[in-house]
This record gives C-alpha cells, structure tokens and sequence, in this order.
C-alpha cells in the first residue's frame, strides 16, 4: 500500500485544505442544484398534469350544463350564478387534492365559483389572483399554463377557453417545493465522498505533522531546561525557524544570565559598602563629640574617666561592626543574653545627647524599673540609635524625641516618637526597603538593617500610622528568665 507523502510546511498544507474545501463546497452547490431542478421539474410536471385534467373535466361539466341552461343561468343574478358556478366546481374537484378552481369572465365579473378540493383555501391572493387572470387571458385552442413562486411555494395555474371573454381554470400550490428534495446521482455522492476524504487526509496529514515538530521541539525546551548549553536539532519547514530561534534565545539568555551575575556581584558588593559605611558612620560620630567633650573637659580640668569609657566602646562597636563584615555570607553567631533592655534605651540615648543638644531637642526616657528579655545588647543600641537619630532630625526645636519601654504580654515594645510633620502617606510602604532615602545626606540603610536586626531577634519593627508625628515600635520576645 502506498504512503501518503506529509507536507512539510504550513503553506502547503493551507492550500491542500482550501482545496478539498472549496472541492467540497462546488460539488455540494452543483448536487443541490441539480437536485432542486429534477425535483422543480417533476413536480411541475405533476401539478400540471392534474390542473390540466381538473381543468378540462370542469370545462366539460360547464358545457354539459350550459346546454340545458345557459340562457337561464346567465339571466340569473351575478350573485346566484356565482353560487351555481361554487356547487358545479366543488362536484368537480371533490375528486381532486390541494386544487382551487372556479370560473372567470373577463367582462368585470372576474372570478365566479370560487371553490376547494378538501385541505385547500378557499380564496385566493394577490398573487394567486394575477395568475389566474393572466392564465385564463391567454388560454384559446389549448389550455394555458402559468408558473410562479410565492414564498418557497410553486403556484401552476391551468385556464381552458369556454366563450368569448370566459375561461374555466384551476390552481394548484405546491408548498416547500424549492427544498432539496429527491435521489441524488451517484456521481454526485462520489465526488462529494472522495472531497470529504481528501479534505480528511490533508488533516490528518497537518495534525501528524503539528504532532510530530511539537513533539521534538517540547523535547528540546525540556532537556534545554537542565542543559544551559544545549542547543535544538535542526528541524525543516516552519518548525525549523522556532528552532532556530529558541537556541537564539537561549545562546541570549546564556549572554545575559553571564551579565546579569556580573552586576548582581557589583550590587551585592555596593549595598556591602554602603551598610558597612553607615553602620560605622555612627560610632565615629560618637568618637568624634566624645573625643570633643573631652578636649573641652580637659582644658577646664574637670576631665573624667567617663568620655574615655564611652570612646572605648564605641571602638569595641567598630570592631564588632568589622567582625560582622568579614563573616559576611555566614550564619552571625548568636550574642544574646539576659539583660534590661531599659538600659540599653538609656544607653542609646546617651549616644545621642550631643546631637540632641545641638538640634534642641529634649530627650524623654519613660519606663517603670527593670524589663528583661534575652537579646543581643550591641545589635539592640544600634537599632534603637538609627531610631533616635531619625527622630531627633525630623524633631523641631525644642520638641521632645521620646524612648518607651513596657510590657505587651508575652512581649517587648520599644517605641521611639518624635513631634516632626510625620511620614507623607506615598512613601510609607517604602521606607524600609534599603537604600530608600528622603534625606540629602542619608544612605537609606537605616531603617532596613535595623528591620533586619529585629526580626533575626524574632520580632518586628514597625511604623505607628497614627499622628502626630512619627512613631516606631520594636517589638520583641520577652524569652524566659534564666536562674
């Protein structure tokens, strides 16, 4: 058995389809017409043949009985010759189906004796009307016959010449007679079965095709899924083209992820420089005004231990900060330990006490005795210090910038509130990403490392919507008191 060639491209096998459709749709549109035209034919055929007969026996009834009483009859009024003409034509086409028939005289009269086999109207239309005047008009020698349509219907009307100016006719209505109706030819049936089977096998050839490119292009993407490097076969006809453009992609897609690496290295490597910048931007502050209050100390002899305590732990907090930066990339080891955290607000605020001065801005610690929790006391302060500074640079003159700690159950708020016009309602959801900034000389980086500070804690930080002003609340586990 021969193989049946597959087209290999789309185009070829769009034009094989067109073809058996439009095969398809000329063979059909030549059975119908031909069809509908035997099946007019005949059935023109047949009401003809029984007008005809119907006309001629009405015919000869009218003559039989024109010569026992024609004078009487048309001496008689117009209304009673048509009622005698009704009782002759229903004898008449009694034997008869689907048939009108009647008289018609050309002198005004017009039609006279309308009558009705059983099953058929009893009047006549418009339409109707017009055939039988034209039918009965040109009958003479032989009857005339007259055709038309109404409405998908065959109208035959049939008139034979009675005398001068008077016909007998009769009309038959064919209904649905333009359907399709009747035995097709088999030539016809043939030809209509071989398109619909060639349209069929272009089909099947198209969906084998579709199948079989399908099939190896998915089998491609899936081994490309865990093969960077791996490149599809080549493929004819238009799957070849997706073909080529997938390893196009995909040698793109190669260049781009290289690229894409490089520049997430650089950014990982600035936002590194960035947070170590800020985070150790603070503690040289604190040097900075510690080592000041102590050359003003000094020169009025009234210098103590104090300010250099306080430089020496802002140097173990760089060290610490270092620390943290070269174990970049590794787990930070845990620091926490049961202490209170009221003294390390107190702590945070007296870091901040210079810039406080200089702004004029009062700083209000409220707490009642001790409150412990179990957290990393260095980590704490620094948070608590981006805070503090926040406020104290958003603070008007002479405002107060206050620090509260208290219990929320099972856990631990501090809060931070400053008296400034507050955070505009635009930017609220981004001021925790990193590097978001409002300030001119601020690197962004505050509220998102200390965000990160409270939730390795376990907690949250979060922004007060409520006025006035700006409130942050630090919340975190109050953990369970060690003997």
């Amino acid at each position: 058995m021969p193989r049946w060639p597959v087209p290999q491209s789309f185009r070829t096998q769009l034009a094989v389809v067109c073809a058996a459709s439009l095969a398809v749709i000329a063979v059909s549109g030549i059975l119908i017409r031909d069809v509908v035209a035997e099946t007019e034919s005949r059935l023109l055929d047949e009401a003809r043949r029984q007008c005809e007969a119907a006309c001629r026996e009405l015919a000869l009834q009218y003559r039989e009985r024109a010569v026992w009483g024609r004078d009487a009859l048309e001496s008689l009024p117009l209304g009673a010759q048509d009622l005698s003409l009704r009782g002759l034509a229903l004898t008449v086409l009694r034997s008869y189906e689907g048939l009108q028939g009647g008289f018609y005289r050309s002198n005004g009269a017009g039609v006279l004796g309308l009558a009705a086999s059983p099953g058929s109207a009893a009047s006549l239309g418009p339409r109707e009307l017009e055939m039988v005047s034209s039918a009965a008009k040109l009958a003479g020698a032989g009857p005339a016959v007259v055709t038309g349509w109404q409405e998908g219907d065959l109208l035959v009307a049939v008139a034979t010449r009675l005398a001068e100016g008077q016909a007998a006719w009769v009309l038959k209505r064919v209904r649905g007679a333009a359907g399709p109706a009747g035995l097709p030819r088999r030539i016809w049936y043939g030809a209509l079965v071989f398109s619909a089977l060639l349209g069929i096998a272009a089909v099947a050839g198209i969906w084998l095709s579709l199948r079989a490119g399908v099939s190896r292009i998915s089998a491609g993407l899936r081994r490309l899924e865990e093969d960077f490097d791996y490149r599809l076969e080549a493929i004819g006809a238009e799957f070849g083209e997706i073909a080529r453009a997938v390893n196009r992609m995909a040698e793109r897609r190669r260049v781009l992820e290289a690229e894409l690496r490089r520049q997430d290295r650089l950014a990982a490597l600035g936002k590194l420089v960035a947070g170590v910048a800020h985070e150790i931007r603070n503690p040289l502050n604190s040097l900075r005004l510690t080592l000041e209050l102590l050359e003003r100390r000094w020169k009025k002899g009234a210098a103590t231990g104090s300010e250099i305590r306080e430089a020496l732990a802002e140097i173990e907090r760089l060290d610490g900060i270092l620390a943290r930066l070269l174990a970049f990339g590794r787990p930070a080891p845990a620091d926490r330990r049961w202490q209170d955290v009221v003294a390390l607000a107190r702590q945070a605020a007296s870091m901040v006490e210079e810039q406080a001065r200089r702004k004029r801005v009062t700083l209000v610690l409220s707490a009642s005795g001790e409150i412990m929790a179990e957290v990393d006391g260095p980590q704490i302060v620094q948070v608590l210090l981006n805070l503090l500074l926040n406020g104290i640079h958003a603070s008007p003159e002479g405002a107060p910038v206050e620090v509260r700690a208290e219990h929320w159950g099972d856990k631990i708020c501090l809060s931070v509130s400053d008296r400034g016009p507050g955070i505009p309602e635009e930017i609220r959801p981004h001021i925790f990403d990193a590097f978001f900034t409002t300030r001119p000389d601020g690197s962004g980086l505050g509220l998102a490392v200390s965000r990160e500070i409270v939730a390795a804690h376990g907690g949250s930080l979060e922004l007060d919507p409520a006025g006035p002003g700006t409130t942050f609340r630090v919340v975190l586990p109050a953990g369970e008191a060690r003997p």
